[in-house]
């Protein structure tokens, strides 16, 4: 017989876990926007099985950016998996014969050198590879700062992706109600400013 769980008061127990609307957690410092999380008593071991074997996405989130935030034993355990791999670059240029001079050729190395660089791609992916792991996904969009590349994160409860294109990758969708969830107008507009031309 396979075993039951009531969870008629579950939403009841874990919702001192749920942040607050995200118009209320932001906060602006040197490094841009912030959203800050929530601080809350330790979980009872009860609480986190059944967090667990709810399979409830958001709340299975929340669990893993507290424990992130306040077990160092948790956070070492994430930090190491995201620092593992090396994240090395090679770059190797792909040429037809008689398609563009030499002097192209070098030139389009060396930009792919530079952007390489610009991205700090050991630093960039190793922060992305942590946020995966406590969230379980991450999405991010590449954009030019200037001419410096960087990826921007976006919210996960705002983003999703269930189709794919020509070339097999996936394509991002985007809710743009994200920007109805700040009140103050110009917040609204100084985070509208800082997504692409394309939302």
């Amino acid at each position: 017989m396979a075993e039951t769980h009531d969870f008629a008061s579950f939403k009841k127990r874990i919702k001192p876990i749920m942040r607050a609307p995200i118009s209320s957690r932001v906060y602006k410092n040197r490094y841009g926007w912030q959203v800050a999380e929530p601080v809350r008593n330790d979980f009872t071991l009860e609480e986190i099985w059944e967090i667990i074997r709810s399979g409830d996405i958001m709340a299975l989130r929340e669990l893993s950016r507290y424990f992130y935030r306040t077990n160092s034993e948790y956070r070492n355990n994430v930090d190491f998996l995201a620092h593992l791999p090396l994240y090395d670059t090679v770059i190797i240029p792909n040429f037809e014969e008689g398609k563009g001079s030499k002097t192209q050729i070098t030139k389009a190395f060396y930009n792919a050198c530079d952007f390489v660089d610009k991205l700090d791609v050991p630093n960039t992916f190793a922060n992305i590879t942590a946020e995966w792991i406590k969230n379980g996904v991450y999405f991010g969009i590449l954009r030019m700062d200037g001419n410096k590349p960087t990826i921007q994160d976006l919210p996960l409860e705002f983003c999703r992706s269930r189709f794919k294109d020509f070339n097999n990758l996936n394509i991002l969708e985007f809710n743009v109600l994200y920007f109805e969830t700040f009140s103050d107008k110009e917040m609204k507009k100084e985070v509208i400013e800082s997504f692409p031309e394309i939302v």
